[in-house]
């Protein structure tokens, strides 16, 4: 069984419950449940910066809170993860977040058959009363702030996208992205650059692919990948020694937030994730036994956000940041949700028809 993390598991009041029966018209179904105990499930390490970190650390803050116990099961990979569900479930767990999208099937099968409830990424068709909810992530607008300032900051007027794979949530942001750029730099180059299909944590290939988007004269990654992100942070690294400061590139993260990592130096930004209230909501269905929905994280809700500034940027920057953030929430500008591959290298074609 992989790693843990165990918080303090909150009693259920039996006299509470024992009343509850004894009085008429009260209504105690079993869909409702004092939730002492929560899992998570995440492909990878619950230190890498990123997807898995971020998931993990906001559930277990969310637990903190409310006084739940969270158990943690990192570095599941992708293979079939039911008998590391039921080892949860067997160790209490009455809600297992499946935090991958790699996940989107098992997770729902195995809910219906041992009739445990959990939550999935991107799979709103897989949403069923009272076991399976699902986490949205649309995260177009705040990559749209991440392309201003890249926009605003670019000293070559050449940017780049490095991505690990084209998963619709990539995808989203990718788009965002390269508007916000266009609309703050119009005459700005967008280089599109693919490290491969899956690559989520192949850093060495990632690095080998920032390199030549950096040989192509981007002086600003916008990198998205998970442990493959620290390769693209090496690439720069590199490219940054032998240059002077006003020469040198910059960095945009997505997820979580390595201010504190060796990307410090250089990192400007990243389109940050934060499921905390997803989590505080479906833990709150479960006790009330309407479990069963779909959060979407936006923009407008915080679930996606910009990372406050790390590095100092030109006094224009942030003002034009937030004035593109009032205009996307106040519905004056429209971010494009384009989830497909094809519909990307579209609208990539058409924002920069060098591409």
């Amino acid at each position: 069984m992989n790693r843990r993390q165990r918080s303090r598991i909150r009693p259920v009041t039996i006299l509470v419950l024992i009343a509850l029966l004894l009085v008429p018209g009260v209504p105690l179904t079993s869909a409702q449940t004092d939730v002492g105990t929560v899992a998570i499930v995440t492909p990878a390490s619950r230190s890498n910066q990123g997807w898995d970190q971020q998931g993990v650390d906001n559930l277990v803050a969310v637990g903190e809170e409310l006084d739940v116990s969270v158990e943690v099961a990192e570095n599941a990979g992708y293979d079939d993860i039911t008998p590391i569900l039921l080892d949860l479930v067997s160790d209490g767990s009455q809600l297992i977040v499946c935090h991958a999208s790699g996940y989107q099937s098992v997770c729902p099968e195995f809910a219906a058959a041992e009739q445990v409830p959990v939550v999935v990424i991107e799979n709103p068709g897989a949403v069923a009363a009272g076991l399976v909810s699902d986490i949205e992530t649309q995260a177009q607008d705040a990559a749209y702030l991440a392309g201003v300032m890249a926009g605003m900051e670019t000293r070559t007027g050449t940017v780049a996208v490095v991505v690990t794979g084209e998963p619709p949530t990539w995808n989203y942001m990718t788009v965002g992205f390269a508007e916000g750029l266009k609309a703050a730099r119009p005459d700005a180059r967008l280089v599109y650059a693919s490290v491969g299909e899956g690559t989520y944590d192949d850093a060495a290939a990632a690095k080998q692919t920032t390199d030549t988007v950096l040989a192509a004269n981007a002086d600003i990654v916008f990198g998205m990948g998970d442990g493959a992100a620290f390769g693209m942070i090496q690439s720069i690294r590199e490219y940054n020694q032998a240059r002077p400061v006003e020469q040198q590139a910059r960095f945009i993260d997505v997820i979580g937030d390595k201010s504190a990592s060796e990307a410090g130096d250089f990192l400007l930004t990243s389109v940050l994730f934060d499921y905390s209230a997803a989590y505080r909501q479906f833990i709150g269905d479960l006790e009330a036994g309407t479990f069963g929905s779909v959060y979407t994280m936006n923009l407008a809700n915080e679930g996606v956000r910009l990372l406050p500034t790390v590095i100092p940027v030109r006094p224009e920057t942030a003002p034009a940041v937030e004035t593109a953030r009032t205009a996307i929430v106040g519905g004056t500008v429209k971010v494009s949700v384009i989830g497909d591959a094809a519909g990307v290298q579209a609208r990539l074609a058409e924002l920069f028809p060098a591409v």
